[in-house]
């Protein structure tokens, strides 16, 4: 949807090298969407005087949740062959994020309440690297193709 309409103003070989590339510039793209979910809803969090676990863990639930959907329709365009199938990639895809959910608190419990280090700097970090780890879970694990 959105990807076509972007490659098809390009040049061909451009639109060439962006089509051999879909997964991963549609998981950036997307990822950075998410991103900015997490981020926003981590801010909104601190504003209304949540502590950072809470504000990490409300930002980490609007963030799956939002890229549950947009990895499983636009990113990986997965299809579920029945509701267990569909449960089942829900299940997967939150378990490893919840594995990063750990990481990402532990980081900025430790960059933030131990070393005082900025929450915004450190969430932009912890983010990048999450991005990474995600894509690599949610291809090769989650939304692998099945033959």
């Amino acid at each position: 949807m959105i990807f076509e309409r972007i490659v098809k103003i390009l040049p061909p070989p451009l639109e060439k090298l962006c089509r051999a590339h879909e997964d991963k510039l549609s998981y950036v793209f997307f990822g950075g969407l998410t991103t900015i979910v997490s981020i926003a809803s981590q801010f909104a969090a601190y504003r209304l005087g949540a502590g950072t676990a809470a504000a990490t863990t409300i930002s980490w639930v609007c963030a799956v949740t939002f890229a549950f959907f947009t990895n499983k329709i636009f990113v990986f365009k997965s299809k579920s062959h029945g509701q267990a199938d569909w449960f089942e990639q829900a299940e997967k895809f939150f378990g490893a994020r919840l594995t990063t959910y750990f990481l990402e608190i532990g980081f900025m419990m430790l960059t933030v309440e131990v070393f005082g280090f900025n929450e915004h700097i450190m969430k932009l970090i912890a983010q990048v690297f999450i991005l990474i780890g995600n894509y690599f879970l949610s291809k090769f694990v989650i939304f692998k193709k099945k033959n």
